[in-house]
């Protein structure tokens, strides 16, 4: 994944910068031993040094204060680099899994005129994923263990080099960041540690890049695994009330509706294209299949919308829809705005037979919703009972 390689690129980078400084204090610190006991002979092949006053020359294996703080501040650059790693890693999964961030317990809030200047669900989420991360930026490694835990179901306190080892390295950091490497007595307790100061040395820093290394590869072998399983958590899967599949041949002329944020009435609710769609496939060149689901209103809206382009001839389409048997015997409930939705649409009286199967389809609603709001149309008096074509007086 594209976090992952960002992240060990990263790590390259520090330890090759560590390095390479490390090997330019011991080659200046070897020059200026060289200028104090060969100066002449140095001058006479046109080489001269100026040694800087805030340079000082170290014991041979004993490390300066200069590479004492450079190995600080690479390490410190280690962790946050997989801090960034660990929360990057869990926008990444959000961008294909929506599954482990479903959660019912977590209620959002949108002001009216934000809402609705939101031009597409890519800025919902957005919303969604930054106030999911903005805690875990500021919670520390042992939020985001946690976080991985209970959301992705990833123990990442198991991975390599394990939860102890790991957290120490955020304690340390902790230390050098918040305490300028003073430890504390609660470091000192949990780690056995007597000094009163702590640093990081060479061979500390190389383990830390060689953990980290291993630690981000095993988690990234549990990310694919789970990814596999669509991160699914055991739950029982709501099962849409309607399916619907649409082969479509497209003409010259252009249609929006097959566009993700293209938006239709179904009933008195309003939908997006997007909120149906499952997947397109191509079982024959240039002619696409779609595969929606959803609620039996929105389906049968949406089968009304493609039938009228249909008409119009800017497409050719095959429709077959799926409505559940579970859902088709569901009570029909009605409120006032969806009756005077149907009462503007139907015609003058007389009606023709089968008047409310054509509002139906008009309106993208069930025979049966249409035809219950009728009769609560006749009842408060908006029409006229009628048989047989004809209305029927009293």
């Amino acid at each position: 994944m594209r976090t992952h390689q960002q992240f060990i690129t990263e790590l390259k980078k520090l330890i090759n910068f560590y390095r390479s400084s490390l090997y330019a204090y011991d080659q200046t610190d070897y020059f200026l031993y060289q200028w104090r006991k060969k100066k002449d002979s140095l001058l006479e092949i046109d080489i001269e040094a100026n040694p800087p006053s805030f340079y000082k020359s170290k014991s041979k294996g004993v490390l300066s204060e200069n590479q004492k703080n450079l190995a600080e501040i690479v390490f410190v650059r280690f962790v946050s680099a997989l801090e960034v790693f660990l929360i990057d890693q869990i926008r990444e999964i959000f961008i294909s899994h929506k599954e482990p961030f479903k959660k019912e317990n977590i209620i959002l809030e949108f002001r009216q005129s934000d809402l609705l200047s939101i031009k597409s669900t890519a800025d919902i989420y957005n919303l969604v994923i930054s106030k999911e991360l903005r805690r875990l930026s500021s919670g520390g490694f042992n939020e985001i263990v946690k976080y991985y835990n209970k959301s992705l179901k990833i123990d990442v306190a198991k991975i390599y080099p394990g939860f102890k080892v790991m957290e120490e390295y955020h304690q340390r950091r902790h230390l050098l960041v918040h305490r300028l490497g003073k430890t504390d007595q609660f470091y000192r307790n949990k780690y056995n540690y007597q000094e009163h100061n702590i640093t990081v040395e060479n061979f500390y820093l190389e383990s830390c890049f060689e953990d980290f290394k291993k630690f981000s590869e095993e988690l990234l072998e549990q990310v694919k695994n789970r990814s596999k399983e669509n991160f699914s958590i055991q739950k029982a899967n709501k099962k849409p009330e309607a399916k619907c599949q649409i082969e479509v041949e497209f003409s010259k002329k252009t249609t929006p509706i097959f566009e993700s944020n293209y938006e239709f009435w179904a009933g008195d609710s309003l939908c997006m294209f997007n909120n149906l769609f499952d997947r397109k496939v191509f079982h024959s060149p240039q002619i696409p299949t779609f595969y929606l689901s959803g609620s039996a209103i929105e389906i049968l809206a949406y089968n009304a919308i493609v039938e009228a382009e249909v008409k119009r001839c800017k497409i050719k389409a095959t429709i077959v829809s799926k409505i559940s048997k579970a859902n088709s015997h569901k009570s029909i409930t009605l409120d006032k705005h969806l009756i005077e939705k149907i009462r503007l649409k139907l015609p003058e009286q007389p009606w023709q037979k089968n008047q409310h199967k054509r509002t139906a389809k008009e309106l993208g609603l069930s025979n049966a919703i249409v035809s219950k709001a009728i009769t609560e149309l006749i009842k408060n008096g908006s029409f006229k009972s009628q048989s047989g074509g004809k209305l029927l007086e009293g």
